[in-house]
């Protein structure tokens, strides 16, 4: 049985940094910069390498030591900002 997954990715046409232990994110066409906290960070970096919303959700339980329901809200606040600032977009995969 396959199953269906909406994977957000980083938009192709961003420029990125890591300064000072915060991403740096450049929006060209909109020439917007954004510069993301700690946990923003992490979030990235891991959308980076590839991870899918619940390996997401599982790391930042670990690391921050919050429970998943909340770690679960706060991922869902971020990906929504960033998808409706033209950031993330949303790719659909089988399995």
């Amino acid at each position: 049985m396959s199953q269906i997954q909406n994977r957000p990715k980083v938009a192709p046409d961003l420029v990125w940094r890591l300064l000072d232990g915060n991403a740096v994110v450049v929006s060209p066409g909109a020439g917007e910069v954004r510069v993301l906290n700690r946990v923003g960070t992490v979030i990235w970096q891991l959308l980076i390498e590839e991870n899918g919303p619940d390996d997401i959700e599982e790391h930042l339980v670990k690391q921050f030591s919050v429970t998943r329901h909340q770690a679960r809200s706060d991922l869902q606040a971020f990906f929504s900002d960033l998808t409706e600032r033209g950031v993330l977009v949303w790719e659909t995969s089988g399995s």
